[in-house]
């Protein structure tokens, strides 16, 4: 399986199956209220799956998380990518349809949120972060679905094997009633051969007797 990687609007587009993982930046609705986010595209995903592998991604932050109406937080957080300041995370699911699913995610860098335009150092970095993390979600899901297909695969070929050796003893069994048939065939001519010749035994014999009954006769 290849992966064909494309730049658009300086943030990564992976293309997966003619399917694209899409960075880009826009507002979207936290409980906070709108913020400047970075919207992540993952596509051959569920929801549930993704949730989970985000709710990893917010603890590798470091900080404290937490979670409230489907949307996961972490306070106090720090990672390299971002510098020696600590910062606060928001992420949250706004789509998910058609096996894609949409993440948007925001940081509050203290008094001020991320966005490309203040912040471009770290806003390129999370990005590219943010792209992992959707390449990689993107590829385990669709990793996992393979190991189910595969197992499917597997079974179907087992039933397959199985059809084919229950094919090979009917087969065999009927040669065995073929060869049992033809002897059976054989058996009735040599029956019927057998049958005449006793026949004409039992003529014969039938004369022997009717002889000796009247030599019985005949004695006075």
């Amino acid at each position: 399986m290849k992966f064909l990687f494309t730049i658009l609007t300086g943030l990564s587009v992976l293309q997966v199956y003619s399917q694209e993982i899409s960075l880009k930046e826009s507002n979207a609705s936290f409980a906070a209220g709108s913020k400047n986010a970075i919207i992540v595209t993952i596509p051959y995903s569920t929801s549930d799956f993704v949730e989970k592998r985000m709710k990893d991604e917010l603890k590798s932050w470091g900080g404290k998380t937490s979670s409230s109406k489907g949307e996961y937080s972490t306070s106090q957080s720090q990672i390299k990518e971002m510098g020696e300041k600590m910062f606060d995370g928001y992420a949250k699911i706004i789509n998910s349809k058609d096996g894609n699913v949409t993440v948007a995610f925001c940081f509050d860098l203290g008094g001020a949120y991320l966005t490309s335009s203040e912040h471009k150092i770290q806003f390129n970095a999370m990005s590219a972060r943010l792209k992992a993390f959707a390449v990689n979600t993107s590829k385990e899901s669709v990793s996992d679905e393979l190991k189910k297909q595969e197992k499917v695969l597997k079974d179907h070929v087992k039933e397959s094997e199985s059809l084919d050796k229950d094919k090979a003893s009917l087969e065999s069994n009927i040669t065995d009633y073929k060869k049992k048939i033809e002897e059976a065939l054989a058996k009735i001519e040599q029956n019927k051969a057998d049958q005449s010749k006793k026949k004409e035994e039992i003529k014969a014999q039938e004369a022997v007797v009717s002889g000796v009954n009247k030599k019985l006769g005949e004695i006075k």
